[in-house]
C-alpha cells in the first residue's frame, strides 16, 4: 500500500469511529475516492506480429487526451482523430507490414496532473509472394492526356481479393465524372468514365493497399498517387471502306487524310482504340507478326493502338494509300500527313475505326476498355470471366 492509500484508509477508519461513538443523527459526507488516470493503447506494449490491418487506438479514463503521436521506424506519422470528449483517439489508416511503431501519449488527469506514456510494437513480417503492391499508376504523374485515356493500376502479384481491394483505390476529379473499375486480369485494373473524359478535367488517382488483407496470407505493401489533366477533345476516325481518316477536334473536322488499312485476313479491327505510345524510326519485320511475306521496312513516325501491334504510321513504300487496304492491320499514311498526326496527337486520344468485318474484342489487347458495354463494365469483372 502506498502512502496516499494508507493515509486515506486511516482517515476513513477514524471517521467511522467518531460516527459510531456519537450516537446522534449527524452524518458526515463520504470522502471522494482518489482516481488515477489510466491510458490503454492497442496494439499492446511490445506486441509482435501485429496484423497490418489493425487500427491503432488509444483510450483514457479519468482524464483527457491531449496529444497522440504514432510513427514508424522511418519517422512516417500515422494521423488520427479524437472523440469529442478527447477520451479516445483512433488512427485513420492501417499499419505497414515489416515495421516497428512507437506510440507517445500525453494527457491530463481529472486532478490536473500531467500524464504521459510511451509504447512500442511491431507488425507481421510479409515478404516474397505474400507482399502485393502496385508497380505503376498510369497515366504518368503530371501528364496531359486525351479524352479516352483509362486509369491503369498494375501489381507485382496476382490480387486474389479483388473486390475488397477496390476500397484501396480512389479517383478524384475536379468536376463530377461517372466511372468505374474493371479487372483486366488478376494483376491489372482499369478505371474509365462512362463516356469520354470532359476536356480540361483534373484527376487525382491514389491507391493505399498498405496493410490490406488481400486473401490467402497476402498483404498490401504499397501506397502511391498520380495526378493528370485531360487535354483538348480530339477523336481520330478511320473509315476502312473509304480509306479515309478524319481528325475531329472539339466537335469539328480539322483534317482529312487518305489511309490504307489491313488487307483480307489481316483486317484492321473495328471499334474504339486508344493511342498508347508514340515512337520514331520504327522498324517493321515480318517475323515480328509471323507474316508470310519477307520484309524489313522503316517508318519515321508511329503511334501504337494495341499491344498486338496495330499502329498508325507513315508507309512510304505503299503506293495505294487512299485506294486500297494492303497492310497487316496497321493504318498507313503518307509521310507528310503522318508527321502532322504525330505532332498533333497525344497519349489517350481515341481512334474510332469503322467499316471492318473484324471486331476489336480481346480484353488483354490493351486498351480495349471502350468496347466493353457500360452495363458489363459496372460488374467489375471480379471473377475475370471477361478476358
Amino acid at each position: 500500500m502506498n502512502e496516499i492509500s494508507r493515509r486515506t484508509a486511516l482517515l476513513g477508519a477514524a471517521l467511522l469511529a467518531l460516527t459510531a461513538c456519537g450516537g446522534g443523527e449527524d452524518k458526515l459526507a463520504p470522502v471522494a475516492a482518489q482516481r488515477t488516470m489510466g491510458i490503454t493503447v492497442f496494439p499492446s506494449y511490445d506486441a509482435t506480429d501485429v496484423k497490418p490491418d489493425s487500427i491503432v487506438t488509444v483510450s483514457g479514463t479519468y482524464g483527457r487526451l491531449n496529444d497522440v503521436q504514432v510513427f514508424d521506424s522511418e519517422g512516417t506519422v500515422i494521423t488520427g482523430a479524437f472523440s469529442d470528449d478527447r477520451t479516445v483517439w483512433v488512427a485513420d489508416r492501417r499499419l505497414s507490414p515489416n515495421e516497428k511503431y512507437t506510440v507517445i501519449v500525453r494527457a491530463t488527469s481529472e486532478k490536473g496532473a500531467a500524464v504521459s506514456q510511451t509504447s512500442r510494437f511491431s507488425t507481421l513480417e510479409v515478404t516474397g509472394k505474400d507482399a502485393v503492391g502496385s508497380t505503376l499508376i498510369s497515366p504518368p504523374d503530371g501528364s496531359t492526356v486525351g479524352v479516352a485515356q483509362p486509369v491503369v493500376i498494375a501489381f507485382n502479384q496476382p490480387v486474389l481479393n479483388r473486390e475488397a481491394a477496390l476500397a484501396a483505390f480512389q479517383v478524384e476529379t475536379s468536376e463530377p465524372v461517372e466511372g468505374g473499375w474493371y479487372w483486366i486480369d488478376s494483376q491489372e485494373v482499369h478505371w474509365r468514365p462512362k463516356e469520354f473524359w470532359p476536356s480540361g478535367v483534373e484527376v487525382k488517382v491514389s491507391e493505399s493497399l498498405v496493410g490490406m488483407d488481400l486473401g490467402d496470407g497476402r498483404w498490401g505493401v504499397s501506397r502511391r498517387e498520380n495526378t493528370f489533366k485531360v487535354g483538348r477533345e480530339q477523336i481520330i476516325k478511320v473509315d476502312v471502306r473509304r480509306h479515309r481518316m478524319q481528325v475531329v477536334r472539339d466537335g469539328k473536322v480539322i483534317k482529312t487524310f487518305a489511309v490504307s488499312t489491313g488487307k483480307r485476313g489481316w483486317e484492321t479491327r473495328n471499334g474504339i482504340k486508344v493511342i498508347m505510345e508514340k515512337v520514331t524510326n520504327k522498324k517493321w519485320t515480318n517475323t515480328a507478326i509471323d507474316a508470310p511475306e519477307s520484309y524489313t521496312l522503316y517508318s519515321s513516325y508511329a503511334m501504337r493502338m494495341t499491344n498486338s501491334g496495330e499502329f498508325i504510321h507513315d508507309a512510304t513504300w505503299n503506293g495505294r494509300i487512299g485506294s486500297a487496304n494492303t497492310s497487316h492491320g496497321c493504318v498507313g499514311m503518307r509521310l507528310s500527313d503522318m508527321r502532322w498526326m504525330f505532332n498533333n496527337t497525344i497519349m489517350g486520344d481515341p481512334v474510332v475505326t469503322t467499316g471492318s468485318p473484324r471486331r476489336f474484342r480481346e480484353l488483354w489487347n490493351r486498351y480495349q476498355d471502350w468496347n466493353v458495354d457500360w452495363d458489363q463494365w459496372q460488374t467489375g469483372n471480379f471473377d475475370l470471366s471477361d478476358g
